[in-house]
């Protein structure tokens, strides 16, 4: 199924009301997909989002926070001014929508943040920086990885009603981010294949070894010396050589 289809489906199955200000329709969704899908870096990616849903939803900013794999929350991306203060306080009091939205897999949403008890420490802090209104919503593939957050200086430019535009939004974001890191990890992989099949090259021209026995060598030292094998390859290929090869019993113990 492409993602055009997808996103179709999802807006058919809870009808958007797109009379709000800001609102977007059917059309104007699957017009961003292009945009989104556009094959680039991880960082790319997260930067489209942002600037899409900012110009999509008529808000004054949007950020992403994302969750790391010991559970910390990290300020990934942002768009508009005071956004990335805004997101670095929901991070630094591990308090705010951002952080509902991860922890319950559903939108949180605030119309007037001046009168929002939910967060004591985060709420005035971003109504200082001149917010009023927020809907943020998880980013998921299986599992929250993040959550996007709408920012608006006006108050009750988000409330309690329909959020399927922003929720079918959110989860082709979801794909697009994860397509993007699943892309950069093969890219890696195959620029970490060709480095060490170099480094084994001239590791075999050197020592007079085979195939197997230079990847051993590399695999050693890398274990040795607590690095990356990719690591190891890359100084193999600058240097044309490793240092202290002796002194950890490479590669004689291997010839």
């Amino acid at each position: 199924m492409t993602a055009a289809t997808a996103l179709h489906r999802d807006l058919q199955s809870d009808p958007v009301d797109t009379t709000g200000p800001g609102a977007i329709g059917d059309s104007d969704l699957l017009g961003l997909l292009p945009d989104l899908f556009r094959p680039g870096s991880p960082a790319g990616t997260l930067q489209t989002v942002v600037n899409l849903a900012r110009r999509s939803f008529g808000c004054d900013g949007a950020g992403i926070i994302l969750t790391a794999r010991d559970g910390s929350l990290h300020a990934a991306m942002a768009s508009g001014g005071d956004v990335p203060r805004a997101d670095a306080l929901q991070v630094e009091h591990h308090q705010g929508p951002a952080v509902g939205a991860v922890a319950g897999w559903q939108p949180v949403v605030s119309a007037e943040l001046r009168f929002d008890s939910r967060w004591r420490f985060w709420g005035p802090q971003a109504a200082e920086l001149g917010f009023r209104s927020v809907m943020s919503l998880a980013l998921a593939d299986g599992n929250p990885f993040g959550a996007l957050t709408l920012y608006s200086r006006r108050p009750s430019r988000f409330g309690a009603g329909s959020a399927a535009t922003e929720l079918a939004f959110a989860k082709q974001a979801s794909i697009a981010i994860a397509v993007a890191v699943e892309r950069e990890q093969l890219v890696r992989a195959r620029d970490s294949r060709g480095i060490v099949g170099q480094a084994q090259g001239i590791l075999m021209e050197r020592f007079g070894i085979s195939p197997d026995q230079a990847f051993a060598v590399l695999r050693r030292y890398s274990s040795h010396l607590s690095q990356k094998l990719r690591l190891v390859a890359e100084q193999v290929v600058r240097d044309r050589t490793l240092p202290d090869l002796d002194r950890i019993g490479l590669p004689t113990a291997l010839v």
